[in-house]
């Protein structure tokens, strides 16, 4: 049986002939083929997965809504322990809360002090999130200022360990997570400013090694903000917190502002997808964290009672 392969020794030796056009033609067809399964073979091997956003309705009604204290109105961040634990903290004072994550009830609550001129005393900032690695609490504040603490008994005073990134000279900071792979928190910029030296419209994240307690020059991702809002026909995408989703490491953004969440993928910070929340249910959104590894938490400010929606991951 004569093979179906083409000789292309022989294609090659007659290539200028008008006897071998036909098988000629059949060449560089079958050339071009070839070119261009490689080409897309190795964008295809190298695409971004698929997000786990899309599998969260944040746009509609959800799953539970916890009502929060009235002391927790003007609620910033919330963060979850490797133990299950829901934590958060107020705007302006180092007070950190443990809520019950069925009710939303305080179980108990501790201050966060440093040392002052009349003696140890929590601290008047503008606190806008906070992080757990383990038995490690973190908060920051807007100039990037990190505040590291242990876990107190209620009514305790727990001392904090102070460390200054510098990013509040140029960036205003609204985000703060752990990467466990990275051992490192992420800090994600609100805006920034023009002498910062970057691209108008970019929203740098930047990484802080909790094993050398120092921050990382470079940026771990820079998030496209035009890009992202105009994915969700808004203008502008401002971060103001972030938290790892601990299924694909992919980082979910959250924008207050402009009540969007961006899901970016972990390694070299591509955008996987962008959704709209509901501003019935989401009158100034600050926190976000997962609560099981499924379930979604978004706090909420609020005039009288801050909120927390939950939203449970669909199969």
């Amino acid at each position: 049986m004569r093979s179906a392969i083409p000789d292309y020794f022989s294609l090659f030796n007659c290539i200028s002939s008008s006897v071998c056009l036909k098988r000629r033609n059949t060449l560089i067809s079958a050339l071009f083929f070839i070119s261009m399964h490689l080409l897309f073979g190795v964008n295809d091997a190298f695409a971004a997965p698929p997000g786990l956003l899309a599998r969260y309705d944040v746009a509609g009604r959800p799953s539970r809504m916890l009502t929060l204290p009235s002391s927790l109105h003007e609620i910033s961040g919330i963060a979850v322990s490797s133990d299950g634990k829901l934590f958060a903290h107020d705007d302006e004072v180092s007070m950190v809360f443990q809520l019950d994550p069925a009710d939303g009830k305080v179980v108990k609550r501790f201050d966060v002090v440093t040392n002052q001129w009349f003696g140890k005393g929590r601290i008047e900032d503008d606190f806008e999130d906070i992080a757990i690695a383990g038995s490690r609490f973190f908060l920051v504040t807007s100039k990037g200022t990190i505040y590291e603490f242990r876990e107190g008994k209620n009514g305790e005073k727990v001392q904090a360990a102070t460390y200054r990134t510098g990013l509040g000279k140029h960036h205003e900071v609204e985000g703060l997570c752990y990467d466990p792979p990275s051992r490192s928190l992420l800090l994600t910029c609100k805006s920034i400013a023009p002498k910062a030296g970057r691209r108008k419209g970019s929203r740098p994240v930047y990484s802080f090694s909790i094993a050398s307690s120092s921050l990382l020059e470079k940026p771990r991702f820079v998030i496209d903000a035009v890009h992202v809002a105009g994915q969700a026909d808004m203008k502008d995408f401002q971060p103001s917190a972030i938290t790892r989703n601990p299924h694909s490491g992919s980082f979910f953004v959250l924008s207050s502002k402009s009540r969007l969440i961006a899901e970016i993928e972990p390694h070299g910070g591509a955008l996987l997808g962008v959704r709209k929340l509901s501003p019935a249910y989401h009158p100034q959104p600050e926190g976000i964290a997962f609560l099981g590894g499924d379930s979604l938490l978004i706090g909420n400010e609020g005039l009288l009672h801050g909120t927390i929606s939950v939203y449970g991951m669909r199969q």
